[in-house]
């Protein structure tokens, strides 16, 4: 049984990937990787929107639609808005019901010694970090029916694989994976969640060692959670130690980020309501991003929602693909990317993130193909950041508010 102390958090940066399936290779007198399905996509996870493979459960999308329908009725006989005029606020309620339905979750390990990203395909809320201790950095993320979680650890610290009693484990090669092992338990945190767990080692960082797993709770069989794992987790694993290739660090008080390689600050200015901005430019990109204060608050907890309606992303592009937003996870602090991709058009990516004095908007606009960047590089380099005081942020009680947001 995994034990409770066990945590994570786990990250990589992505490239688009050259596999155009799953490739999971198993080593010879091992058992086969389970829910490993070749008709999969390898970079399945490059895309928010996971499809089948999210947890999120089809009641609850019904349920939120219901809401917007009797929201849209209230507009009619409450506010006295037209039927047209309530159809129009219904329909973009829908777009923003669909965003967090279809949502996704970005875990970002960065420090002294780690350096990875890795992502699942679900909505999750809130974090529990956990401070150094002698075995490494952890860190778990928590949503009500699943947990996320990794641990960056020492190569080989005390075998962990080996620590657990499951029969079920065996090996497994992957791209940019040197060495991989994974392992299925019918329990974890003492409860009745199945967990399936992967040790990896990247090829880029000898030392270090990485354990990453996800547990849904009072789930029945493991084949979901087989096939996330095997499918979607893993192939996202990636080291973030070639970030430096194309992208930079930039600092702004408490707040660290990184804007493409070759963009130049042109402007920065405060605005009346005492909005500070930067915008960088470069050819056919723009990257802005914008700090605004807020209210200090005892606990860690808010909504992204103000800042989504605000800038409406679903209303700046119209193109094919649909919108894609994850839960994006620094370090034990949280943040919402919203992603309108449009391959070989205008493209654009909003940012939000909060720290205890400031609420921060990036805004990253591109044309697809006509710059030097792809768009998992942009991506990339968008999700990153870290803040001075993140060990204060993380003592605090961090948490989504979902109600907020939907």
């Amino acid at each position: 049984m995994l034990r409770k102390s066990i945590i994570m958090m786990a990250l990589a940066a992505a490239f688009t990937m050259n596999v155009s399936a799953v490739q999971i290779e198993v080593p010879a007198g091992q058992p086969p990787m389970p829910g490993a399905d070749a008709s999969i996509p390898a970079n399945a996870y490059e895309n928010y929107r996971a499809g089948s493979l999210s947890n999120i459960g089809t009641s609850d999308v019904i349920k939120l639609d219901s809401k917007s329908e009797k929201n849209k009725e209230m507009f009619i006989t409450d506010w006295g808005l037209t039927r047209d005029e309530a159809n129009e606020i219904a329909s973009g309620s829908k777009k923003v019901i669909d965003l967090i339905a279809n949502e996704s979750a970005v875990v970002l390990l960065h420090d002294d010694r780690t350096n990875i990203r890795a992502s699942v395909p679900g909505l999750l809320l809130a974090s529990k970090y956990y401070p150094k201790l002698s075995d490494g950095e952890r860190l778990s993320i928590v949503r009500e029916h699943s947990v996320f979680f990794a641990i960056g650890t020492k190569q080989n610290y005390d075998d962990a694989l080996g620590k657990l009693k499951t029969e079920r484990k065996g090996e497994f090669i992957y791209p940019g994976i040197t060495h991989g092992k994974w392992a299925i338990e019918t329990e974890s945190f003492g409860e009745n969640r199945p967990a399936m767990v992967a040790v990896v080692g990247l090829d880029n960082q000898p030392n270090q060692e990485y354990i990453i797993g996800l547990s849904y709770k009072n789930q029945p069989v493991t084949d979901k959670l087989e096939r996330v794992m095997s499918n979607y987790v893993i192939p996202s694993i990636r080291s973030l130690d070639d970030m430096d290739q194309y992208s930079e660090s930039i600092n702004w008080d408490n707040l660290m980020y990184r804007i493409p390689k070759g963009l130049k600050l042109i402007a920065q200015k405060s605005l009346k309501d005492s909005t500070e901005v930067r915008d960088y430019r470069g050819a056919g990109i723009r990257f802005v991003v914008a700090k605004k204060p807020i209210k200090v608050k005892d606990k860690y907890m808010y909504s992204f929602f103000n800042e989504l309606v605000e800038v409406r992303p679903e209303r700046q592009i119209i193109g094919d693909a649909p919108i894609q937003a994850a839960s994006v996870w620094n370090n034990g602090v949280p943040s919402l990317l919203v992603d309108n991709y449009q391959p070989g058009k205008r493209s654009i990516m909003h940012r939000f993130l909060y720290d205890d004095k400031n609420v921060y908007i990036m805004s990253l606009v591109y044309t697809d193909g006509a710059i030097p960047y792809s768009h998992i590089q942009l991506r990339n380099t968008v999700e990153y950041s870290d803040f001075a005081n993140v060990e204060t942020l993380r003592n605090k009680v961090i948490r989504i508010q979902s109600q907020e947001r939907m």
